[in-house]
């Protein structure tokens, strides 16, 4: 199951980000076992997934906001 980030008060995009580089780094160091790669690999995907959800949450609050301010009349 995918954690919102909405649902994580302490949530930080930057921090996220900054934690799939870091798996990223781990991982392209090729000194990590194999099974410890894929257990890594399941974190960034659950991380990126975080981080999209987040996105388009962002995404559609501003559509909505541009909506409303087009539909003011004297915009």
């Amino acid at each position: 199951m995918i954690d919102l980030p909405g649902n994580q008060p302490n949530w930080n995009y930057e921090e996220t980000v900054d934690r799939i580089e870091a798996i990223i780094d781990r991982v392209e160091s090729g000194e990590l076992p194999l099974e410890k790669v894929f257990e890594e690999f399941a974190v960034a995907v659950e991380c990126l997934q975080q981080c999209e959800s987040f996105l388009a949450r962002g995404k559609e609050q501003m559509d909505l906001s541009i909506e409303l301010l087009a539909a003011e009349p004297d915009f």
